[in-house]
């Protein structure tokens, strides 16, 4: 694999066609897809280690057990492995993943939960609270980001499993609405190089072409490539508010006026700072106009189950109208079945996420939502002071609770490993070479940022004394840094996932 990444310094100069046609003609190559092969397989042996801990632990099943097991051996099992994974969040130690985690409220959302676990949306006129918890979410989130003035007095949406199928949908909104509207066959949306892979998958999946520009030197989506990348095919622009690698807010005002001059769909991204930035700016932080406030925006993706802390699988879409809500919705009316329609992708739905999100969102009111933002700001603060005294690691641009590090001197990587090795979960990103730790409410317990400190600066100095990049991580992030043929990454990956589904 050494030799095929020192070609790198070669192939970057190559267009990506050109490198995609000769590495496809090398993995036909038998010697070099044994070499390659091998090498996947050296990478995935400590990787299935780290994934599958539970074996030899815990009994498996490949096959449906014959016999019914025991209701109480079933349940003592998991709440081992429950016991196992919660004890790392609970005190802090994971970046993102865990917003909220107070036992309390985890208590209170699994008993609202409990109440509606028979709940099913799809079946509207038999849970009609499904649709009274839905509609409401809808309503509360569009009313904090500018829903409801007389800039936006009608924006609407849908509750979706994610961020992800927040993204998706609004992709196809705007690419069925193009094909309706504009007659456009081919539509272009254009990102930022950071923005969330979701909007990747959406291209993917809906056969858009997704035209990537990239960021300055502060993190923020570049506005002069996006007016050279407007074209006839674009149907829609999208900015971060903010980006998860960097933590960075995208200048969507900008994309506004570019939005409003072009007649361009604008899709803001806030699946992160959806229930952050509307609070923060109460509190006196820099927050620059990112919603439905700026006159081109035209759809939002924001997370509940993230700083909304709801439980996990909900999250909303919003648009301006409801006109261009349609454009989400699917409906048929030829099939046998009946008449048959649904919101989002999906048919059957968890009615119990729903009224978890809705009694999340009244126990925490805008008084908790303003104090759990003021703790993270304020953790956020003390973090960002505490980085200056570890001069071998760089901050990238100015984020405000997201906090990307890289490095000049040290292998970042390894730096990421050995905080591994203290306990901590954290974010390993690339292009940059750099690492995240996004600030949630576990890490406003007293004496967590402290630790995550002191962790910091004991790991850069062991690597500084003992670099080791053939170890974890490192190699894994160090390949996709340097390697020039990203179809062999992306095997790698496949392989990943792979492992993940074995028994």
């Amino acid at each position: 694999m050494k030799n095929i990444e020192s070609l790198n310094g070669i192939f970057r100069y190559f267009p990506h066609w050109l490198v995609r046609m000769i590495e496809n003609l090398m993995q036909k190559i038998p010697s070099v897809k044994l070499m390659i092969d091998a090498e996947n397989e050296k990478m995935m042996a400590p990787l299935e280690a780290s994934l599958k801990p539970y074996r030899g632990k815990f009994d498996s099943f490949a096959a449906l057990p014959a016999t019914s097991r025991p209701r109480k051996t079933i349940l003592e099992d998991i709440q081992k492995m429950n016991q196992i994974e919660s004890d790392r969040w609970k005190d802090g130690y994971v970046s993102g993943g865990i917003y909220h985690g107070d036992q309390e409220h985890i208590d209170f959302l699994n008993q609202v939960y409990a109440l509606h676990s028979q709940s099913n949306p799809l079946h509207s006129d038999l849970f009609p609270s499904a649709t009274k918890f839905e509609a409401e979410i809808v309503s509360m989130v569009a009313g904090m980001l500018g829903g409801g003035t007389p800039s936006a007095p009608s924006v609407v949406g849908t509750v979706t499993s994610g961020g992800t199928e927040s993204i998706l949908l609004a992709m196809k909104t705007y690419r069925d609405r193009a094909r309706a509207e504009r007659g456009i066959y081919e539509p272009e949306i254009i990102v930022a190089e950071t923005a969330h892979a979701a909007f990747d998958k959406a291209s993917q999946y809906f056969g858009i072409n997704m035209v990537k520009v990239p960021v300055d030197s502060n993190f923020k989506m570049d506005l002069s490539r996006v007016k050279r990348a407007i074209g006839s095919k674009t149907v829609a622009l999208v900015g971060s508010s903010p980006s998860f690698p960097h933590g960075i807010i995208d200048p969507i005002e900008g994309l506004s006026e570019l939005a409003t001059k072009y007649k361009l769909g604008l899709h803001v991204d806030a699946c992160l700072g959806g229930f952050i930035l509307p609070f923060a700016r109460k509190l006196g932080a820099p927050v620059p106009a990112f919603d439905f406030n700026l006159p081109a925006v035209t759809s939002m993706s924001v997370d509940t189950h993230k700083y909304g802390f709801a439980a996990k699988g909900t999250s909303v879409v919003l648009y301006r109208t409801p006109e261009l809500r349609h454009y989400q919705y699917y409906t048929t009316t030829e099939w046998p079945g009946g008449l048959y329609f649904s919101p989002t992708l999906a048919g059957s739905r968890p009615g119990a996420l729903s009224a978890a999100c809705w009694a999340a969102m009244l126990s925490m009111g805008e008084e908790g939502y303003l104090r759990s933002t003021r703790a993270i700001l304020d953790t956020a603060a003390k973090i960002r002071e505490g980085l200056k005294s570890i001069p071998e690691l760089r901050l990238l641009g100015d984020p405000i609770w997201i906090f990307a590090l890289a490095s000049d001197t040290v292998n970042i990587y390894e730096v990421l490993d050995q905080m591994n090795q203290r306990h901590w979960s954290l974010n390993g990103l690339h292009k940059p070479s750099c690492f995240h730790f996004a600030l949630t409410l576990r890490q406003t317990q007293p004496g967590v940022a402290e630790r995550f400190l002191q962790d910091l600066k004991d790991s850069v100095a062991y690597v500084k004394k003992n670099p080791s990049p053939n170890e974890g991580l490192a190699p894994v992030y160090g390949m996709a840094a340097s390697l020039p043929f990203r179809g062999i990454l992306s095997d790698v990956l496949k392989k990943y996932l792979d492992i993940v589904y074995k028994v």
